[in-house]
């Protein structure tokens, strides 16, 4: 019965490939080296979300775009799950498996050698999960999708001929859907006792209604960096992305059968407006790029991400006989390390790979179904082939791998969500570039 807002914020929904529910995997030539290097390389337009100071490294103007499909694959072992009443919890063990495309665009215009603009449109944030209607964890989740777009004006100024900085104005929309089972046979027993309850004909997990939560809201924020050239061969990055900070404002829509109306008549599980607040972390990266030779790059990435910043979150109704409802987070700070290389096998094709590490800002103590998260690995390969002079490809594969991730969370009327998720997954993704 709770509403986890902050645990998601996609475009489509997705899960995500990093820490949490941050999506680093802005294209395929950064998937393909697990994002190692990427605040420093500026190879083509993406760079407006990993460093716009690397748009002066562009000398034409170009669009890239990107079209990624995610496939996840999550399992959870049931280790005694109970619902509202602490009975055990009848149903499935809502294994599933899901995929999600993750779209994005960039273009950037050289204005003179010194300035260049540019503007993407991606996908920050974001995880969803969907379980079967009749699954154990019913009760504390049964869907949760958060649809968002990054809208990134940006611009870059070369201040001398090793040094370049750049920023632009984060304009995010965020969409959110949750929805979750309502054990209305366990509340009538707890609030009016088993002999009406049974009158009415309602037992325990046989009179299930559904609360669904949507919300939307707009944010602003903005993002700085900047990029220096050590010589011929090495470039270094460092890019922050300030936080986002979101006032939901949406409605909560109840579904109660036709038995358990009787529940309804001092006002809960009616119909409501709600409210909100909730911000998505800063980041900040920083990376390295070494030209080894004239066919080898190595590359190299490390970033924070403030994930401190989601300690709880509250759901205000504006029914007061609803009552609010708030989930404890207590999400710490992580780290996210990658490396990565790309080899020039000839003048048109280059061999790309990397891996990551990627760090859970979640605990086994607060860890729940909408973001059953644990440290990830991840290892990427690929490959660039170039057209001709004007347009350019990458493919790339990522493979996902997930510690597995225990829960062991209680939720007042929900239950407890007892076992443990097992998760991996796999990625594919286009990259157009055109120069112009």
């Amino acid at each position: 019965m709770f509403f986890p807002a902050c645990f998601a914020a996609l475009t489509t929904s997705q899960p995500v490939l990093a820490g949490g529910f941050l999506n680093q995997i802005q294209s395929a030539g950064a998937a393909s080296v697990s994002t190692a290097g990427q605040t420093a390389i500026a190879e083509d337009a993406t760079t407006v979300y990993y460093n716009a100071a690397g748009m002066t490294q562009l000398k034409r103007a170009e669009i890239t775009f990107t079209a990624p499909v995610i496939f996840l694959s999550s399992r959870f072992q049931n280790s005694g799950t109970t619902a509202g009443l602490g009975d055990p919890a009848r149903g499935s063990n809502g294994d599933k498996d899901q995929n999600f495309p993750i779209p994005s665009l960039f273009a950037t215009l050289p204005l003179s050698d010194r300035i260049t603009v540019g503007l993407g449109i991606f996908v920050p944030f974001g995880q969803a999960n969907t379980y079967p209607d009749n699954w154990v964890g019913r009760y504390q989740l049964q869907k949760i999708s958060l649809k968002t777009v990054d809208i990134d004006p940006a611009i870059a100024y070369r201040l001398t001929d090793n040094l370049s900085v750049g920023g632009g104005l984060d304009i995010q929309y965020a969409h959110i859907v949750r929805n979750n089972a309502l054990d209305l046979g366990a509340f009538c027993i707890a609030t009016a006792g088993p002999v009406p309850c049974s009158g009415l004909g309602l037992s325990p997990q046989g009179a299930d209604g559904r609360q669904r939560v949507t919300a939307a809201n707009w944010g602003f924020g903005f993002n700085v960096g900047l990029l220096y050239t050590l010589g011929e061969d090495t470039q270094i990055g460092l890019n922050y992305r300030s936080a986002v900070r979101h006032n939901f404002s949406g409605t909560a829509v109840y579904q109660v059968p036709a038995a358990a109306t009787p529940l309804t008549a001092g006002g809960l599980f009616q119909n409501t407006a709600l409210h909100s607040p909730m911000t998505l972390p800063d980041v900040i990266a920083a990376g390295i790029s070494h030209k080894v030779n004239d066919r080898l790059t190595l590359l190299a990435d490390l970033d924070w991400t403030g994930w401190h910043r989601l300690g709880q979150f509250h759901l205000d109704f504006a029914n007061p006989a609803q009552p609010d409802q708030t989930l404890l987070l207590n999400w710490s700070d992580t780290i996210r390390f990658a490396l990565g290389g790309i080899y020039n096998l000839t003048d048109r094709i280059a061999l790309r790979a990397g891996i990551s590490w990627d760090q859970t800002p979640t605990s086994n103590t607060y860890r729940s179904a909408e973001l059953p998260d644990a440290d990830e690995i991840m290892g990427s390969a690929g490959f660039s082939y170039r057209l001709n002079d004007h347009f350019s490809t990458i493919i790339s594969y990522s493979y996902g791998s997930y510690e597995a991730a225990p829960v062991n969370l209680s939720l007042f009327g929900a239950g407890t969500l007892a076992g443990t998720f097992r998760r991996s997954s796999n990625a594919l993704a286009l990259q157009l570039r055109m120069e112009l």
